[in-house]
């Protein structure tokens, strides 16, 4: 195999060699095994962050996701293909009964020195049950016939999936409609009386999220309808940020109560950063100059590529930055 290649097609696009992608993803199926086992029967799952800090020692003397990096890592070496294109199901196959122990095979130097009984076969073994709870997962919706549970797509299914540490985004979506709420109390009451420069600073913003979208272009070739969507909202969130850091910076001793609601919404819009961006890079290495049938090739990139769950999250990001539109009209016409 090309290794330089290989590592060249890793750093093209994920701007780093294959360990260092291959132990990052590891950590957040890791992170998100841990929180959903911890939390499993009380009332709130305990908080993990995906980069666990000082290596945690465990019987084998490794945190685990240097075992499932390198798990990861082999499993995308052996035919040389990207990281995020492993199919979990080859990966379990590693931690088989009788499978050969991935210490004996090739190794990247950084996963020798991560710690003692990295790829042994104990230690390969012992992460088993963390593979298999992403391959089991109880999803809130069914992925389509055909799907190819790959890691990239696992991780960014997990990444979208609610009540976990790194996909809690209903929790930021309500928190913008309760900013919302708060602040259509406080007018109507009397207690924030909004400025003219709050006025027509709201008054621009939802002109401008009334405007119909333009499509992100890819190697000249018009992006897929999620990835139009999704790079919208990442688009609004930066303009909501710069909006509400121009109110907060007005001399005001509090928060204006519109500064909260637009810093709050561009919150929710901005967790969903990760995956365009992801997807992004993907869709510009992956798009044919001209496929014999564009519409129906986007579609089937699209289905294997944007997980369910990450549809959810938009259509609902979609749906606040709808909310904001009519409160800003409300705030410049009262």
């Amino acid at each position: 195999m090309d290794t330089n290649g290989w590592q060249s097609g890793h750093r093209a696009a994920y701007g780093c060699e294959a360990w260092e992608r291959a132990r990052h993803q590891a950590r957040l199926l890791v992170a998100w095994y841990d929180e959903r086992d911890h939390g499993l029967g009380t009332p709130q799952p305990r908080r993990f962050s995906a980069d666990p800090g000082p290596r945690v020692k465990w019987p084998w003397g490794s945190a685990r996701h240097d075992t499932l990096g390198l798990l990861l890592w082999r499993t995308a070496y052996d035919p040389g293909i990207l990281v995020d294109q492993v199919l979990l199901a080859d990966a379990l196959r590693h931690c088989a009964q009788g499978a050969e122990p991935l210490d004996t095979g090739p190794v990247p130097e950084a996963a020798r020195t991560a710690g003692i009984g990295v790829g042994s076969a104990a230690s390969v073994a012992g992460i088993r049950h963390v593979l298999q709870a992403h391959v089991d997962a109880d999803l809130p919706r069914p992925r389509p016939a055909g799907v190819r549970l790959t890691l990239g797509y696992r991780v960014r299914e997990s990444r979208a999936t609610p009540d976990w540490d790194l996909g809690d985004w209903p929790t930021a979506l309500a928190r913008a409609r309760q900013a919302m709420g708060r602040a259509d109390d406080l007018r109507e009451r009397g207690t924030w009386k909004p400025t003219d420069h709050e006025r027509s600073t709201g008054a621009r913003i939802g002109h401008g999220l009334e405007q119909p979208a333009r499509s992100p272009a890819a190697s000249g070739h018009p992006a897929p309808s999620w990835l139009e969507r999704a790079s919208r909202l990442t688009a609004t969130a930066d303009t909501l940020t710069t909006a509400a850091d121009t109110l907060l910076g007005t001399g005001r001793d509090d928060a204006s109560p519109l500064a909260t609601v637009l810093g709050t919404t561009a919150d929710a819009c901005a967790r969903l950063k990760a995956d365009t961006e992801e997807i992004g890079r993907l869709w510009a290495a992956e798009a044919p100059r001209e496929p014999s049938d564009r519409a129906a090739w986007e579609a089937a990139w699209e289905l294997s590529h944007v997980p369910g769950a990450l549809l959810e999250q938009t259509e609902e990001t979609e749906h606040l930055v709808r909310a904001l539109a009519v409160f800003l009209w409300v705030l410049a016409v009262r």
